[in-house]
């Protein structure tokens, strides 16, 4: 792929990359991104697959909470207390195409002896590929593409 040079330079409070970079600043909060596209919803069960110390967990929790990336959700277990769970809002699950894309992109930067995951449709050996499709569902090659500002409140 040939660079993506736009005809001008766009400042970074509207630049979707950079909002991204900010959100995904550490490697704790992608880890907890991951285990939560993976399903995971307990707070215990991010402590446990991820490693992360309690407070430094609490700390990304309550960050991702602000960021409407997830939202705090109680429930009970009969016969046990009630306990919180993190899910993921519509906005926390837009990510997921940043996460899929992390995927299949990081698997080429693991060593070319080891075992790597790979994206499938559901139930097939169907390989599947990130593609970028136009508005009639065309893929569009990479060096076709032109980026634009898009306004998205009214001016008056």
């Amino acid at each position: 792929m040939s660079n993506i040079i736009p005809d001008q330079r766009f400042s970074v409070d509207v630049c979707g990359i950079f909002k991204i970079a900010e959100i995904l600043n550490d490697n704790w909060t992608i880890l907890l991104l991951r285990e939560a596209f993976y399903g995971v919803t307990k707070f215990n069960d991010f402590l446990e697959n991820t490693g992360i110390s309690k407070q430094i967990l609490s700390n990304r929790l309550k960050h991702l909470i602000q960021l409407e990336i997830f939202e705090l959700s109680i429930y009970k277990e009969v016969g046990v207390r009630e306990r919180k769970e993190y899910l993921l809002t519509p906005k926390g699950k837009s990510l997921n195409i940043v996460l899929l894309a992390m995927l299949e992109s990081g698997s080429n930067f693991i060593e070319a002896d080891k075992d790597v995951v790979k994206i499938f449709k559901k139930n097939s050996d169907d390989q599947l590929k990130l593609k970028l499709v136009d508005s009639s569902n065309q893929v569009i090659d990479l060096n076709n593409l032109e980026l634009k500002l898009i306004p998205r409140r009214n001016k008056e």
